[in-house]
C-alpha cells in the first residue's frame, strides 16, 4: 500500500474513533516527528513532550484537517508551532533556532472583503489557489524526478530554499550563469503550462524564484521537494544510481531539509533503538490524546 493510502485509510479509521488505528498512525509519525524536534531542543524529554502535544493537537483539530494535504507535512507543521511557542518561552540567547522554523501566517491581511461572509469566502478562494499552485509545484517535481533532471531541481532549490543568487549558483555548480538563467526560464515555462487558465493562476515571473517570494514560502512550508519515506530507505541501502545519490544528498544536506533529515535519522535508528522507548513513548501520546479521538464526528 502506497504511504498516501495507507495515510488515508489510517485517517478514514480514526475518523470513526477507531484506537488501534489511532495507535498505528502514532507509531508511524512518531520516530520522525521526535527526531526532528531533537535536532531543535537539547533534552530528549522535551522533544518527547512536543510530540505528544502535537498528536493532541492533530487530534483536536481533525474535524477542520484538508485530506489534500499531505498527513505528514501537516503534523511537521503543527511540531514546528509547538516548537515555536516553546522557544518563545525560554531565555533570549537560545531564541536563535528560530530562524529555522518558517510558520505560515494567515492570509487574512490579503484579503480585501468587510463582511464576516465575504472574509469567509475570501480565505475559501486563497486556500483554492494555494490548494492549486501546490499540486503544480508537486507535479513538476515528480516530472523531474521521474526524467531524471535533477538539476533543474537543484538549480530551483539553491535558489528558492537556499536564497542564492545566479552567478552563486553558476558557481557553486560549475555552470556559467546564462546557463542558470536558462534552466529558470525553462522552469518557469514549465510552471506555466501545469497551471495553464487555472482560476488565479500566477503570471510566473522571475521573481517567484527568489527566496522572499510567497511561491517560495510555499515551497517551504508544505514540503514540495521532500521525499518519499521509501526512497530515503532506499538511499540508505545504497541501491538508487548516482544521480539520485547525489540529489538526496544536496537536499538533505545541503538545502538543509530537517524534515527528510529527521525521516533518514529515524530511519537509521529503526534497528538501533530499543523497542522500548518506541512503545513507551507510543502508549503516552495515545494515554494522553485517546479521550479527543471519542470526540471525533463519525
Amino acid at each position: 500500500m502506497a504511504a498516501n493510502e495507507a495515510d488515508a485509510f489510517l485517517l478514514e479509521a480514526v475518523q470513526k474513533g477507531d484506537q488501534q488505528a489511532w495507535r498505528d498512525l502514532i507509531e508511524r509519525y512518531q520516530g520522525r516527528l521526535t527526531s526532528f524536534a531533537r535536532r531543535m531542543l537539547a533534552h530528549r524529554g522535551d522533544a518527547e513532550d512536543l510530540v505528544q502535544e502535537t498528536f493532541l493537537g492533530f487530534l483536536r483539530s481533525l474535524p477542520n484537517f484538508d485530506h489534500s494535504r499531505p498527513l505528514e507535512t501537516y503534523l511537521f507543521a503543527i511540531l514546528r508551532h509547538k516548537l515555536h511557542d516553546q522557544f518563545r518561552k525560554v531565555q533570549k540567547g537560545q531564541r536563535q533556532s528560530l530562524d529555522q522554523l518558517e510558520l505560515e501566517d494567515t492570509p487574512e491581511a490579503w484579503l480585501d472583503t468587510e463582511t464576516p461572509s465575504g472574509h469567509l469566502v475570501g480565505k475559501e478562494k486563497l486556500a483554492a489557489q494555494r490548494a492549486a499552485l501546490v499540486d503544480c509545484l508537486r507535479q513538476w517535481v515528480d516530472q523531474c524526478r521521474t526524467q531524471q533532471r535533477f538539476q533543474d531541481l537543484i538549480v530551483v532549490e539553491m535558489l528558492m530554499v537556499l536564497g542564492l543568487r545566479n552567478k552563486e549558483v553558476a558557481a557553486d555548480l560549475g555552470l556559467r550563469e546564462t546557463a542558470v538563467a536558462g534552466v529558470k526560464f525553462r522552469v518557469l515555462e514549465q510552471w506555466r503550462k501545469l497551471t495553464g487558465s487555472a482560476p488565479g493562476a500566477p503570471e510566473w515571473r522571475e521573481a517567484d524564484l527568489a527566496r522572499d517570494s510567497s511561491v517560495a514560502r510555499i515551497w517551504r512550508e508544505e514540503g514540495i521537494s521532500c521525499l518519499k519515506r521509501s526512497t530515503m530507505g532506499r538511499f540508505l541501502l545504497g541501491v538508487l544510481d548516482q544521480d539520485w545519490n547525489t540529489y538526496i544528498d544536496f537536499h538533505v544536506n545541503m538545502a538543509g531539509c530537517d524534515r527528510c533529515r529527521a525521516n533518514l535519522d529515524d530511519l537509521r535508528s529503526e534497528d538501533e533503538l530499543d523497542t522500548k522507548w518506541r512503545t513507551r513513548l507510543r502508549e503516552r501520546c495515545f494515554t494522553s490524546s485517546v479521550g479527543f479521538l471519542s470526540r471525533s464526528p463519525q
